[in-house]
């Protein structure tokens, strides 16, 4: 019995897995919101019936398609240190995600366009999002909430939307996103978040 319930978890984990490399190759050919659900399960070898057996519908499955190409920073955490400390930290794992990004960007656009003409995604990558940022104004808190100058969520949105702005503006002027703006932003943004900063 274990033996069958694993075996068929497996073969769902392969169905699922196929279908997603399947949806990520149609959404790179032709955007989120062209990638029709007839030719992903074709290209997967498989029927449409496939895909609403493993996921609620197509606003999943890109979604879950889009996270395998998705960029995600993991800055080295020092518990204790100075908030600038921890800010350059996040600066330098910035400056190693964008060579990363490189080659995404048409797919990132092309997600974005499709998250903000589909309710139920936009629903859900907002949640997600704002879970990150939840997690990150509670360590921040933890952290530091006797000394900063803010709220700690704003400077967990703060800190996302820099990281962002710099992936993006990489992408567009990479010769002018260094290193050395990267990091002096960030002290600059732990400087200004922190009372008598």
């Amino acid at each position: 019995m274990t033996t069958r319930l694993a075996t068929t978890r497996t073969k769902r984990q392969r169905t699922r897995a196929a279908l997603i490399e399947a949806a990520l190759a149609v959404a790179e050919e032709k955007g989120f919101l062209d990638a029709g659900l007839d030719e992903i399960a074709a290209r997967a070898g498989m029927t449409k019936g496939a895909i609403y057996s493993n996921f609620s519908g197509k606003a999943e499955l890109m979604l879950r398609a889009a996270e395998r190409r998705s960029l995600r920073i993991a800055p080295e955490y020092e518990p204790g240190a100075p908030l600038k400390t921890q800010m350059q930290a996040i600066a330098r794992a910035v400056v190693e995600l964008l060579p990363k990004a490189r080659g995404l960007e048409r797919l990132n656009a092309a997600f974005q366009v499709y998250v903000l003409t589909e309710p139920e995604l936009r629903t859900h990558v907002a949640a997600h999002n704002s879970a990150a940022l939840d997690a990150g104004a509670d360590t921040l808190a933890r952290e530091y909430g006797e000394i900063l100058a803010m709220a700690p969520r704003d400077l967990a949105v703060a800190i996302q939307s820099l990281t962002i702005g710099f992936i993006y503006q990489h992408q567009l002027t990479p010769d002018a996103v260094t290193e050395t703006v990267i990091v002096a932003a960030f002290e600059a943004l732990a400087a200004g978040a922190v009372r008598g900063g």
